[in-house]
């Protein structure tokens, strides 16, 4: 996630999909092509169901809902711990130390 929202998205953003693509490394290409079915199968029926649940007023409904119980900071607090403390927070955190620390000693230098 790091690499994406650090370093991939400006790129992409700045250059665009087809420069990104011809710019990498050809692992990198041949799985994006080797793999890309693989992925829209697995990945398509959640997005669909999302999708179906946001333009029916489902996905307000359950936000709404959820959102208007007396309890519901607490509940979000036991929620966003969960998520604080797994191993892929937990990674992106170790690496904006070390991209911090590295900066750190860059200017130094």
């Amino acid at each position: 996630m790091e690499e994406l929202t650090q370093s991939l998205v400006p790129l992409v953003s700045e250059n665009g999909m087809d420069w990104m693509f011809s710019n990498c490394s050809v692992t990198a290409q041949r799985g994006a092509l080797d793999w890309k079915g693989r992925f829209r199968e697995a990945t398509l029926p959640v997005l669909n169901e999302l999708y179906d649940s946001v333009a029916s007023g489902k996905e307000a409904e359950r936000t709404i809902q959820r959102g208007s119980t007396p309890n519901y900071r607490q509940e979000l607090e036991v929620e966003l711990k969960e998520v604080r403390e797994s191993e892929l927070w937990q990674t992106g955190a170790t690496v904006r130390q070390l991209r911090s620390l590295k900066k750190t000693q860059e200017a130094d230098a």
